[in-house]
């Protein structure tokens, strides 16, 4: 059998979240070879991603971890290190804002606590100060009467407005926005890792095989009959993931699979609209999170504004054996996601048939919408898995964990029994227990959607 590469790392996946993996251990000093089925880098789930680049959890440790990871964005051009002549992924400061209703309520109330506690700046206002900043009389000109709960389009009552509750005002976060261009973003870190002479990136065969030596992680085989020796294999292999971890744990020598939370690919729809005439929302537009209808919306080149969903109980969760099977026209969903926002935004024109724009995507997601950031019952092969749909945002933060995950291990650590604490540097917030990214967690404590 033909050897391609000899590494101390094989990432698997070279979306956003692999290659800030791979950037991260390489600086490190370990060699890394990156492998993909792609052509090049962040041609997966990362080109679909929305983006943006926001805090607000309900759950103290994704709190912190996103706001570290903020951070990140906003010193995107230090963090890279080097020259890259395409430019660098630049992150834009919309702000986000969600209305206060009977529904909301409930979210804002754990959100705004955990940001007093970290300290992350947000506005909490009446209704007057919402109608202002956003209300029909704003540059904005949007409804923000209750209009909940989100409901199916073939819902007699969608649309109609909701005369059990009250819009009582809004929470803006300041520090929230989007990075419009992902994958510029995964080449600019494709670029620092191959600037440090000690990372290589394979491209076009996908991994068939994890391989073995007295128990533990030896390597991967690929498609084309080549194989790379690395004992340290990284699982960031995004709606693959599964199907990954199911070759390790089924492969000749591998233990029994502890793992107490999965991942399964979920397909997605995103959709996209011109702004209502008359409103520039590129200008004045923040990501807005819809907890009333369903969805969310941020601001897009073109003064068009992009539209996805937040998992309310009336949109059914497609979930899929394999990502390639994921059916890439648009359905009723998407429809819907074009309908709640015109609820909000009364004079938004709806496209016709040919004129209808969005993307089909598959998320890799866990049912809590918690990542695993995590070592495996395997000696040697780590998960960086269920990122998709929410962690785009902690791309740099979760590169500088798992490789200071791998370097514990390596240390004879273990961090079941001693889960690392880790540094906040950039925010300067102190450190997360990186427990809250565990294969072995308690997946009942978040709200069980994207918003976490």
């Amino acid at each position: 059998m033909a050897r391609r590469a000899v590494a101390d790392v094989c990432v698997i996946g070279g979306g956003v979240i692999g290659t800030s993996i791979a950037m991260a251990a390489a600086r490190c000093g370990r060699t890394v070879v990156v492998v993909d089925p792609n052509p090049g880098v962040g041609m997966g789930s990362t080109s679909y991603s929305s983006g943006i680049i926001r805090a607000y959890y309900t759950v103290r440790e994704s709190v912190q971890f996103a706001w570290e990871g903020f951070h990140y964005w906003q010193e995107w051009e230090d963090h890279i290190g080097v020259a890259d002549d395409r430019g660098y992924a630049t992150y834009r400061e919309t702000g986000g804002m969600i209305l206060e209703h009977r529904a909301s309520k409930p979210f804002l109330d754990k959100v705004v606590e955990n940001f007093a506690a970290v300290g992350i700046p947000f506005e909490r206002f009446d209704r007057a100060e919402a109608e202002r900043r956003y209300g029909m009389e704003s540059p904005l000109r949007m409804q923000l009467d209750p209009m909940g709960p989100p409901r199916s389009i073939t819902d007699p009552q969608f649309g109609t407005p909701n005369p059990d509750d009250s819009t009582t005002g809004a929470v803006f976060f300041p520090k929230t926005g989007y990075v419009s261009d992902p994958n510029l973003a995964v080449e600019n870190l494709r670029m620092a890792a191959a600037a440090t002479g000690r990372c290589e990136f394979s491209f076009g065969a996908s991994v068939t095989g994890l391989l073995f030596s007295g128990g533990e992680m030896d390597g991967v085989q690929l498609s084309d009959g080549s194989t790379i020796a690395a004992p340290i294999v990284v699982n960031a292999a995004g709606p693959h993931s599964s199907a990954v971890n199911a070759m390790a744990f089924t492969s000749d020598g591998a233990p029994p699979n502890d793992m107490r939370t999965t991942t399964r690919p979920m397909r997605q729809e995103v959709a996209y609209v011109n702004a209502p005439p008359g409103v520039d929302y590129d200008k004045y537009g923040p990501v807005l999170t819809d907890i009333d209808t369903g969805i969310y919306a941020r601001p897009e080149f073109g003064n068009r504004i992009l539209i996805g969903g937040i998992e309310p109980e009336c949109d059914p969760l497609e979930y899929l054996d394999h990502p390639s099977e994921a059916d890439p026209s648009f359905t009723s969903i998407h429809t819907s996601y074009l309908m709640r926002l015109a609820m909000r935004f009364p004079e938004l024109q709806l496209p016709n048939s040919t004129s209808t724009q969005g993307i089909v995507a598959c998320y890799d997601t866990t049912p809590d919408w918690t990542p695993i950031y995590d070592r495996s019952a395997i000696p040697g092969y780590y998960l960086a898995i269920g990122t998709s749909g929410n962690q785009f945002k902690n791309a740099g933060i979760a590169g500088t964990l798992m490789a200071q995950l791998i370097e514990r291990g390596d240390a004879g650590i273990d961090q079941d029994a001693d889960p690392l604490q880790l540094e906040l540097k950039k925010s300067g917030t102190g450190t997360v227990n990186t427990a809250r990214f565990s294969r072995l967690r308690d997946t009942s404590i978040s709200s069980a959607n994207v918003l976490g």
